[in-house]
């Protein structure tokens, strides 16, 4: 792949992910801590778009085998880069509109948030197969840590200049910084996807051959122990570093007092500790393994959890924001290693299903996590009467998560997983032919 092809899917990339930004890192904390909105009601709407994550196995599996304007992936990286951007645009709205008349406005937070995860859910498994469609292995490594630092990059910039537009705090600036995500948004999708892909009919063979229908599919899944392990790995990790995220800006906000403009700014701190990780991520994970590496990862998150606990105690604003830059760091490291690891995780022959499967695992778990964080911190503010309590639970939860992960991935090798998808796709295919 060369250098232009991965400059451009960093766009689209870029432009998908940032519309992420805005919804948690500055409208959750405005959702929870100043309009007094229930955390559960808040994680339930940011999970929305993960529950729509199944749709990515039959869009994968079927964008695989059916090409739309002699093209496999590029359209559905342009619709679902806009969906994403508009739906993301609207959920600022909504949360106004839930306060002022709660069903109506709920019902069209319910809109907003559902279109920005079916935009998310179809760009990415798009732009991820079509970096398995046209990367080998080495490749594929290299454009994910590009496309991953270009992110981080942008997240940075994006967040610190949500927090410059929100700083005064009005509902006007809220509605601009979203605006202003919006346009970005769009404006690096339809560049980094125009021309990005191959003709559909000038390759010298259809992009894959992947199973005939989503039942087929599933049972390519179901019947490979080591793709299951690797299915419950990744939610579990993910359960276990995402469900800070609807929570760790309103914990700054009850436990420390810090304003919106320096809540918003909390993601350039995480963001600078991954990009720093990134930056040197590919000689690590080269000489340790991407193994070992994730698993180093997840140990240094478990630690930045703890420490952000302990600031919440102690009222240190400091330490806290040194625990956000430490848990950056390893969360860096992990995602450049499981990311590489997953599409190490896939067969030529079915790309866009087992990386529509990997993906339906990540958004599962971002999605469980919210969740569980939102009723966590419900639940002991109920039962104790004190915010902080509610939180540490939900990080407490997440160091267990963590272990547990680095436990389980022990038993995934990529040489089984292989070994037994290919034995499945065959006889799948052989019935089907029959």
């Amino acid at each position: 792949m060369n250098w232009r092809r991965i400059a451009q899917l960093s766009l689209v990339h870029v432009g998908v992910s940032i519309t992420v930004v805005p919804v948690t890192s500055t409208l959750n904390r405005v959702m929870i801590a100043d309009l007094g909105m229930s955390a559960l009601l808040v994680s339930l709407l940011v999970a929305l778009p993960y529950f729509l994550s199944p749709l990515q196995v039959p869009l994968g599996a079927w964008a695989d085998r059916n090409p739309i304007r002699d093209r496999y992936r590029t359209p559905w990286i342009v619709a679902g880069g806009l969906m994403a951007a508009t739906g993301s645009y609207f959920t600022a709205h909504a949360a106004y509109w839930i306060d002022a008349n709660f069903w109506p406005g709920l019902l069209g937070a319910l809109v907003a948030f559902a279109v920005w995860g079916m935009g998310v859910n179809a760009a990415s498994v798009s732009y991820l197969s079509l970096v398995t469609d046209l990367a080998d292995e080495n490749g594929r490594s290299r454009a994910v840590s590009v496309m991953w630092t270009a992110m981080i990059l942008s997240t940075i910039f994006v967040s610190l200049g949500i927090a410059r537009l929100v700083d005064p705090y009005t509902v006007r600036a809220l509605y601009t910084a979203f605006g202003a995500v919006w346009f970005v948004s769009v404006v690096f999708v339809l560049v980094g996807a125009y021309g990005l892909e191959p003709p559909a009919s000038q390759r010298t063979a259809p992009v894959r051959h992947s199973a005939d229908s989503p039942a087929q599919a599933m049972r390519l899944l179901a019947f490979n122990p080591v793709a299951r392990r690797f299915f419950v790995y990744l939610v579990l990790v993910l359960v276990s570093i995402h469900a800070q995220d609807v929570l760790l800006e309103p914990f700054a906000a009850e436990a420390l007092q810090m304003p919106v403009a320096a809540t918003s700014r909390l993601t350039s701190i995480w963001g600078v500790g991954v990009l720093l990780t990134l930056l040197g991520s590919l000689p690590l994970v080269r000489r340790m393994g991407k193994k070992r590496s994730a698993n180093i990862g997840a140990i240094v998150a478990a630690v930045a959890f703890g420490l952000i606990s302990i600031s919440g105690w102690m009222g240190q604003s400091s330490l806290f924001m040194g625990a956000v830059f430490l848990l950056g760091l390893g969360g860096g490291l992990m995602t450049v290693s499981n990311l590489s690891f997953m599409l190490d995780m896939t067969l030529p022959q079915a790309a866009g299903l087992y990386v529509g499967a990997w993906g339906v695992a990540n958004f599962a778990g971002q999605a469980i996590g919210n969740v569980i964080s939102g009723l966590l911190r419900d639940f002991f503010l109920w039962l104790t009467g004190a915010p902080l309590v509610g939180y540490v639970a939900v990080f407490s939860m997440e160091i267990i998560g963590l272990l547990l992960a680095v436990w389980l991935f022990r038993s995934i090798q990529v040489a089984d997983f292989r070994r037994q998808a290919e034995t499945r796709l065959q006889e799948i295919l052989a019935l089907a032919g029959d």
